[in-house]
């Protein structure tokens, strides 16, 4: 049986958690295994130093950050560094972009994040404009509200060589704001915590009007998502990683869209009440049954066989995500890896 016989499938790497010399080995391992992308995240790494690593090590996997944050660098910075991945990886970069975490970006990076629609169509109008100066030499100027950039009056070193003129862009989104953005501007949109009933009734009718009011074709704009999937022949341990996962990423505000699309506020009520009394520590029970079935692809082989059928025909590339936040381990995340890539193989399928 060939799994997700309808779409593209991508894992992430579990990067909380690993030592740097492990992602350019797990990443081809994927791609040994069929994957059609691999996708880092940021929070200490940096995602476009793994997938430096990661393009030398592999050869065909697309090679996607999801996310990269906007708030802290430039854009200028930011287009740079994707045209260094795409030129290393002959064109294997996909950018996933969003403005960064709430709390995160303003403690950690004394950042704003405020504007978020107006910042990210700035954000992304200007890495392109970039990109096409680069590849053009073609002077241009862009004075925004919150962004500005223009090619310097003098420049005697030039521009750099590209792989290719654009690199798709991924807009990481929830909100049915960020989800028109992305259907208006973006060549793919970027969600997490989905559900077969939230991409169907609230993701994919928010970036086809986003797409109408841009002129596009919907289909043009490639829906992808991070789900949650913990798999192993022990199942207790299969659905204990995916507990403390879905119970770490209800509990950010972000999720609120989800979560109450669903229906399920007192559940993640609950898990945020345990987390302030108790601390992470909370996470290996707090979440329910409910949420973990709704937001997360987790049993044995066989039973993530099933489950991921729910997907197919529905999310046109599905990122299996791998388990990893505290008090998950290193080699529980790891396993955790390991075991989905081997569940999932496209070869021989």
């Amino acid at each position: 049986m060939t799994l997700f016989a309808k779409g593209r499938i991508g894992v992430s790497l579990p990067m909380l958690n690993q030592p740097y010399e492990r992602y350019a080995e797990f990443a081809a391992l994927a791609e040994d295994a069929g994957f059609d992308s691999v996708w880092d995240y940021e929070f200490y790494r940096n995602p476009f130093i793994t997938h430096a690593l990661n393009a030398r090590a592999t050869c065909r996997i697309q090679l996607g950050t999801g996310i990269a944050t906007a708030a802290p660098r430039t854009p200028y910075e930011m287009a740079n560094a994707a045209a260094d991945v795409d030129e290393l990886s002959g064109g294997r970069t996909l950018l996933g972009l969003s403005t960064g975490g709430a709390g995160w970006m303003e403690c950690f990076n004394g950042t704003d994040i405020d504007r978020p629609l107006t910042r990210m169509r700035e954000y992304i109008h200007v890495v392109r404009q970039l990109w096409h100066h680069f590849e053009t030499d073609e002077p241009f100027d862009f004075q925004g509200q919150i962004y500005r950039a223009s090619s310097p009056p003098l420049n005697p070193w030039g521009t750099r060589d590209l792989v290719r003129p654009q690199i798709p862009i991924y807009l990481a989104g929830l909100k049915e704001g960020m989800l028109k953005l992305a259907g208006e501007v973006a060549d793919g949109v970027l969600g997490f915590l989905p559900t077969p009933k939230f991409i169907q009734h609230h993701v994919l009718p928010n970036v086809a009007a986003g797409a109408a009011k841009a002129g596009r074709d919907p289909s043009d704009v490639e829906v992808t998502a991070l789900v949650i999937c913990s798999v192993s022949h022990d199942r207790s341990e299969a659905l204990r990683r995916a507990r403390i996962n879905v119970g770490n990423y209800v509990a950010y505000p972000v999720s609120s869209t989800v979560i109450e699309f669903m229906g399920l506020q007192e559940d993640r009520d609950h898990v945020l009440r345990r987390l302030l009394s108790e601390g992470p520590a909370a996470l290996a029970t707090a979440a329910s049954d409910e949420l973990v079935r709704a937001f997360s692809i987790a049993g044995t082989p066989d039973e993530v066989a099933e489950q991921i059928a729910a997907y197919d025909g529905v999310l046109p590339h599905i990122v299996l995500h791998t388990p990893y936040v505290p008090p998950i381990d290193q080699a529980s995340s790891e396993d955790a890896f390991r075991s989905m890539v081997a569940t999932f193989a496209r070869v021989n399928a």
